[in-house]
């Protein structure tokens, strides 16, 4: 069973949190796509009307810590694309913002996977680092217990302001509006 918990950040509150966790923790941000077999560094997961970039990267520890990563080619897209399951990465799904509405998004990980029917845990060097990138997360950010989730600064002034939290959008229908 995977390790997650979900995130309300205005792109604001985004670029402060992987600052914090740059300076605190030594992350870097990789691309879930690549163009070859190696993964690239990535962008911030922001996405707003004015800014078109990915709602998802990966969070990766500095390369002080050995890690594995395995990407897939993707034949019919042509493009390299990193499996999350088999890597040592943390999924950062950021949270879509059209200044009326934030999506929310989450911080996630799988601690190990079955390999030929047996358990097999990732590396105890990933597991510490990935625990410490959540504490800090979670640290940095505040709890809103009534939403099961952790929100930024800058998100939580926004909406006590009148602003919108989405907790999921499904095409067709009206967005489930977080309480």
């Amino acid at each position: 069973m995977g390790r997650q918990f979900q995130i309300y950040l205005l792109p604001s509150d985004t670029t402060g949190l992987v600052e914090t966790l740059r300076r605190e923790v030594r992350i870097r941000l990789l691309a879930i796509r690549s163009p070859g077999p190696d993964a690239v560094e990535g962008e911030l997961p922001i996405r707003t009307q004015l800014r078109l970039a990915p709602l998802k990267c990966l969070l990766a520890p500095d390369l002080s810590i050995p890690i594995q990563l395995k990407l897939d080619y993707i034949e019919k897209q042509g493009y390299w694309i990193v499996d999350t399951l088999f890597s040592d990465v943390i999924e950062f799904s950021g949270c879509y913002f059209d200044e009326k509405t934030l999506q929310r998004g989450r911080f996630f990980y799988d601690p190990g996977f079955y390999n030929a029917e047996q358990w097999q845990e990732k590396s105890p060097e990933f597991l510490t680092w990935a625990e410490k990138v959540f504490r800090t997360a979670k640290k940095t950010l505040k709890r809103i217990p009534s939403l099961d989730a952790y929100v930024g600064q800058d998100a939580e002034h926004w909406r006590s302001g009148g602003g919108t939290f989405v907790e999921m959008v499904i095409k067709g229908q009206p967005p489930f509006i977080a309480k």
